[in-house]
Order: structure tokens, then sequence, then C-alpha cells
């Protein structure tokens, strides 16, 4: 079953949180929401959950109307399971306890005690916590409290999983432990995840589409997103962009005050209009010598494969991703040289 939301509308007196959202959402799809805070990614999440009423629009899955048209199904109705940023976890309940709680709700009462506790201990098991089924959320680490919340969204097998920043809350490390359970998860339960982000990496790192902004400023794979921005903001929020300036003629840039031609037949008419050509840091290539833009390395890190260099160009300053054996100076007069992936 597909989801689909219908020019949502979403104000707030005078704010507009949500602007005419138009959009489906395709059966078993991992779709991000990935934007800056304040830009309408929770409440939007909170509208297809049915913890707010749009202002206007209809969100429905297949033919039958959750919100619009004077309708507004409650939240234990709908078929989805919640994973929260703060964990929502009770401090007296223990982990199995948790994953028991959704069992007790009308929707599964057509399943017997013997099914409802396999679905359980099925839940338990595949989030491997079958050896803290007895502990409290006070006795569990950051990760294992997570993995409790997530085993209590799926062990009702909902057709949408809702996930509002889910890893927001934990190391860096443990965030990409984790982001290897969830893509299990979206595997084991086949579910539609609808996942909040304002964390770039992990949007492209799991999602099949991203859904840039509250007012969708893009909708693409994350291949798409990163390789083929529409947007001036897609392209700079999703990692690291450089805009250089110049004039387009056709599918031809020539590079403000320099003889440097770049081919950009892909490249969005967004940035044709403004005069600017989207280079990601790997496209550029550093040399001492050639044909190339000039510029100064001004700062360097060392990242273990590669290194993040700064490069400043007139009044612009660049981003460039080198290979470790490339070791260039604060100071040194290099040339950047553009190479299409």
């Amino acid at each position: 079953m597909s989801l689909y939301l219908e020019h949502i509308t979403q104000r707030f007196g005078q704010t507009l949180a949500l602007n005419d959202i138009d959009l489906e959402i395709r059966n078993g799809e991992f779709l991000a929401i990935l934007g800056p805070s304040g830009c309408g990614k929770t409440t939007l999440l909170r509208a297809i959950g049915g913890f707010a009423k749009p202002t206007e629009g209809k969100i429905r899955m297949d033919d039958v109307i959750y919100s619009g048209n004077g309708k507004m199904v409650p939240v234990e109705q709908r078929d989805l399971g919640m994973v929260f940023q703060s964990f929502a976890l009770w401090p007296n309940m223990t982990v199995r306890q948790h994953v028991e709680f959704p069992m007790k709700s009308p929707k599964q009462k057509h399943l017997t005690e013997a099914q409802k506790k396999e679905a359980v201990d099925a839940a338990i098991e595949n989030m491997g916590l079958k050896p803290y089924e007895d502990r409290y959320p006070g006795e569990l680490s950051g990760g294992q409290r997570q993995r409790v919340s997530l085993a209590r969204a799926i062990v009702g097998k909902p057709s949408i999983l809702l996930m509002d920043e889910p890893l927001s809350a934990l190391d860096a490390e443990l965030k990409i432990s984790m982001r290897r359970v969830i893509q299990d998860v979206h595997r084991m339960t086949g579910a539609t995840i609808i996942y909040v982000t304002h964390d770039q990496s992990e949007a492209l790192a799991m999602a099949d589409r991203i859904l840039k902004n509250g007012k969708i400023e893009q909708v693409g794979t994350p291949e798409e997103i990163y390789l083929h921005p529409q947007t001036e903001f897609a392209a700079s929020f999703v990692s690291k962009c450089n805009f250089v300036r110049g004039q387009w003629n056709d599918s031809y840039f020539k590079v403000m005050d320099q003889s440097l031609i770049y081919d950009g037949p892909e490249v969005a008419q967004a940035f044709k209009n403004h005069g600017l050509f989207p280079v990601r840091p790997e496209q550029f290539h550093i040399v001492k010598e050639g044909k190339g833009i000039p510029a100064t390395v001004t700062n360097r890190q060392y990242s273990g494969r590669e290194i993040h260099y700064s490069l400043k160009c007139g009044e612009d300053t660049f981003t460039v991703y080198a290979g470790s054996r490339e070791q260039y100076e604060p100071g040194e007069q290099v040339k950047l040289v553009y190479q299409a992936s």
C-alpha cells in the first residue's frame, strides 16, 4: 500500500510550516526527510502519524483517508509504529514489558496469546536484546535503549515506521552501528520507513529517496540528489559543494576571468540562472602547475584516506578532497582542475 500526501499545508498562526506538500510514498520504501532545523520535517511526520491535523490537504493510505475531508483517524488506529529521538521509554518497565505493550492494543486482538508471545520473542531476538529482556532502561546503554524503541515499534508489524531523528542522541561510532540495524529492520519487516534527519550522511547512507525540506526542495535517490542537485540549497545542504562563478552558453560554462570551459549538460537550470557551476569537493584536482583556477591553500585537515583542503579563489573559498599522498601546505599557490565524475 502506498501513502499519499495531497496538498498538505500546515500553519501555526502566521507561520507556514508546510507548504502544499504533494507526494507519493511507495510501499516498502525508505524515505528520508532531510533538512535543517525549522524546515518542517517533524511537523510533516506528526501530520502523517496523526499527532497533528493538517490545516489543508489530505493524507490517505491507498483509498483509506487518514486526514482530510472532515476526517481525522486517531493515532492508535493508524497502521504505523513510531521511533522517537528521546527513546520514550518508561523507567519502571523492563525491556520485555516495553515490547509487549503494543500487543495490548485493540489492533492486535485477533492474535492469540501464543502468537503475541511469539511476536514479542522475535522482536527481542531480532534486536539482540535477549540477554537484557529483564533489565530496566536505566540499566541499558544508549544503543540498547534505541534497540528497545525499535523492537517496540516493529513488534506489531506496522505497514509504516516513522522515525524522528532516532540517532541524534548517540555518539558517532554508535550512530554508524545503528544505521546498519535500521537497514536490517527495513529489510526484515518490509515496512515503509519515513525517516526524519538533519544529518546528510544518514540520509545518503540509508534512504531509497530523499525529500529535501518541508516545501519539497528536491525528491530523488541519494545518488540523484548528490550528483544532480536541482537547487543551490540541495547542493550545499547534502554534503559540501563549491559554486564556481561564470557565464553559461547552452550546456557550456565559462569560468569567470579565466579561459576555462566546463561542459555541464546535466546541470540544473537554477544554477544557470545565477551563473554558477556546482562542483563537489572530489571533482576538483589540485595541481601545482597547469590549466586551472588559481587558488591559495588556506587550511588542510588529515582524515586518514584523504586530506580535506580549504582554498581561497578570489572572493570564494572552495573545499577539495585529495588523496592522502597529495601534500600541499597552507599558503601554497596551486591550480584547481575540474574533473567530471
